[in-house]
């Protein structure tokens, strides 16, 4: 398991790499990293407006890329065309969506182990699977 990613932690983080750390950046980076489950930029921007009104929808959206592309959230598509996100030190699983009813099933990380040796092996490539959703169907609508 990645070791917990702490708000003080992900901000020394940022600004080592330049970012200014913003007081809407701290709310929305405390926000995302006390999540327990998936959040999407819309849901982050609600709850960080209930403590500072005037934060726009596109500081959000920005931090929340700034986020991912710094390596603490990550992003996965779980259908219906919203992003959420997740920390990534709670991210130590994957999703199967069915397609017919929508139900969404977890997937531990070990799963795919044999993926990534084979992948390692085979084509000389070390893939970096954290966090994404299959689609398919499941056995209650295939059958």
């Amino acid at each position: 398991m990645a070791e917990a990613i702490t708000a003080e932690r992900a901000a020394r983080s940022l600004q080592d790499l330049g970012y200014r750390l913003t007081p809407q950046r701290m709310m929305i980076l405390e926000a995302v990293l006390e999540s327990e489950d998936h959040v999407t930029a819309e849901e982050l921007y609600e709850q960080v407006r209930k403590k500072y009104p005037h934060i726009s929808f596109s500081t959000v959206y920005r931090t929340m890329e700034l986020l991912r592309e710094s390596g603490f959230v990550t992003q996965t598509d779980l259908g219906g065309g919203r992003v959420q996100y997740h920390p990534v030190d709670k991210a130590t699983h994957h999703h199967l969506i069915c397609q017919v009813c929508g139900s969404v099933d977890e997937v531990d990380q070990d799963v795919f182990s044999g993926l990534q040796r084979e992948l390692r092996e085979r084509y000389n490539f070390d893939a970096t699977l954290t966090h994404f959703a299959i689609f398919g169907r499941c056995g209650r609508c295939r059958d």
